[in-house]
């Protein structure tokens, strides 16, 4: 077994479940999908793991009610921003009722703006 984030296993599952299949996300393609799990991951802690028996222990935490709703308020956070900011332009068919400007929701040195 490789090493791997099981955070980020938990993420991508939390929004497969809570925003992309609900359809509760203004755009779901692949790229604002990494953009909010990118964003969400930065501000979770990671826990990493090698072994199967590693990796069960580490799920099971996920379990608790805090954890998750750390989850899923960082989720949240980052499917506004990207939401607001996609990078790339939304078409008509991605926006309901206000204008794109295609601006980046990174600044020139990588932050938030």
């Amino acid at each position: 077994m490789a090493v791997f984030n099981v955070t980020e296993m938990m993420v991508r599952s939390s929004l497969e479940d809570a925003y992309v299949k609900p359809g509760r996300l203004r755009c779901s393609c692949p790229q604002c999908q990494d953009d909010i799990l990118a964003l969400a991951l930065n501000r979770l802690p990671s826990h990493y793991v090698s072994t199967p028996r590693g990796s069960a222990f580490a799920k099971a935490k996920y379990f608790s009610q805090q954890l998750q709703s750390d989850v899923l308020r960082e989720l949240a956070v980052a499917a506004a921003i990207v939401g607001e900011r996609p990078r790339h332009p939304l078409t008509e068919a991605m926006t309901a009722s206000e204008p794109h400007t295609g601006e980046s929701w990174l600044g020139r040195d990588g932050r938030n703006t």
